[in-house]
């Protein structure tokens, strides 16, 4: 599998989660989300960090994964913030 079909897959897995929590209360969905999201965005994170040398430095991917990774603190906005719902 590609870098980016991985990633896109991770990705893909944490819309499904959220979609699964729409419409819970405020306290459920954070509850969900530090039970079951967390640990995957963490592992994501990891992820990504490996990634990033096997990749030119000039690619169109490595540009997207540096803007990934300086936005990295506010794209993690909605797991602690109960009032985000996606």
């Amino acid at each position: 599998m590609t870098i980016t079909a991985e990633g896109l897959r991770r990705i893909s897995e944490l819309y499904r989660i959220e979609g699964e929590i729409r419409g819970m209360g405020p306290g459920q969905r954070l509850s969900a989300r530090l039970a079951v999201t967390a640990p995957k965005v963490a592992e994501f994170g990891e992820w990504l960090q490996n990634q990033r040398p096997r990749i030119s430095a000039k690619s169109r991917l490595a540009e997207k994964l540096t803007y990934i990774h300086r936005q990295w603190d506010g794209l993690q906005t909605f797991l602690h913030d109960r009032r985000v719902e996606h």
